[in-house]
């Protein structure tokens, strides 16, 4: 059975009407960013649909602040980022009794929120690794948002605005922006995401070089036929697609993680995306079904201290 998102995409064919949307000129120059977010944001999409991203400002706002885990050891953080118009909640757990190996920014599958992850943030906080997971839009946590729906993305787009899918991408960038801001500019800061988050989390890592690597865990890119639905929805879905992307995230390493009896997006699918990435890359088949879990968790602390 194929993963539900695949057909979902499909339904992108009835709004190919649509003429493409702004954000760029027709030679890839970046314009102003459409939705009211230009103060925070500067993108631009290439003629061939490409996202890139020339700088992400946000501003942030902490909120209330914990002492957690073993010893209370790990200071736990709320900290909002504010793009202008949108406040994106986020949860940081950080070590208090070593400087951290390492940053991670965490993005959840769809449906889950980052509150869901306080425990998994500790955890890796107790390991050394500073642990920042983004309340991802549309999700139904903290942060404002709809949940993904790829004809009303589609629509945003071709109206001028900038889709919620390129605003969670940048949402990623600002917290990656933000460990780098607290634990200077070589702090290696890798991205994550779980499921749906992996799509995410893939393309700001491809489009962002501060980033020092990316895992993707129980994930895929999407699978699409081209030159069927019409161009302009061929540019918008190569624009969101993480297959565009993934080659690019070298020379950052690129880890996959997938359960050969993943439930929701097939083993086969995990194996695809791999193959997609350029080196160094590598692959991780994992006990489970669908999405993070402690062995997953396991090997990534393992990898960081060593690193």
């Amino acid at each position: 059975m194929k993963p539900a998102v695949v057909y979902s995409i499909l339904i992108l064919a009835l709004l190919a009407g649509f003429v493409l949307f702004s954000g760029c000129t027709s030679d890839g120059t970046p314009t102003e960013a459409p939705g009211g977010t230009s103060a925070a944001v500067s993108y631009s999409l290439s003629d061939n649909g490409i996202l890139s991203v020339e700088s992400v400002d946000y501003s942030y706002s902490l909120g209330n602040v914990t002492n957690e885990g073993e010893n209370e050891s790990v200071k736990v953080s709320e900290v909002r980022m504010i793009d202008g118009e949108t406040e994106v909640y986020t949860l940081l757990a950080e070590p208090q009794n070593q400087n951290p190996l390492a940053g991670i920014v965490f993005a959840p599958g769809a449906g889950v929120s980052a509150d869901s992850h306080l425990n998994r943030s500790i955890d890796y906080a107790e390991s050394g690794i500073a642990f920042m997971v983004v309340d991802v839009r549309g999700n139904g946590g903290k942060t404002p948002g709809v949940a993904l729906n790829f004809q009303n993305e589609y629509a945003t787009a071709a109206s001028g605005e900038t889709p919620q899918y390129y605003s969670i991408i940048f949402d990623l960038i600002a917290a990656k922006n933000y460990l780098k801001e607290i634990y200077g500019e070589s702090f290696p800061v890798y991205v994550m995401g779980s499921s749906n988050g992996g799509r995410y989390a893939a393309i700001a890592a491809a489009i962002d070089p501060g980033f020092a690597g990316y895992f993707g865990v129980s994930t895929s890119g999407y699978e699409y036929e081209e030159g069927v639905n019409g161009a302009d929805v061929d540019l918008f879905i190569r624009s969101i697609n993480p297959d565009t992307y993934i080659a690019d995230i070298s020379p950052a390493e690129t880890v996959i993680f997938h359960a050969p009896d993943d439930d929701i997006i097939e083993y086969q699918y995990g194996l695809d995306f791999f193959n997609k990435a350029s080196e160094p890359k590598d692959f991780v088949a994992f006990n489970g079904t669908h999405g993070i879990n402690d062995e997953v968790d396991a090997y990534i602390e393992t990898l960081l201290a060593g690193s």
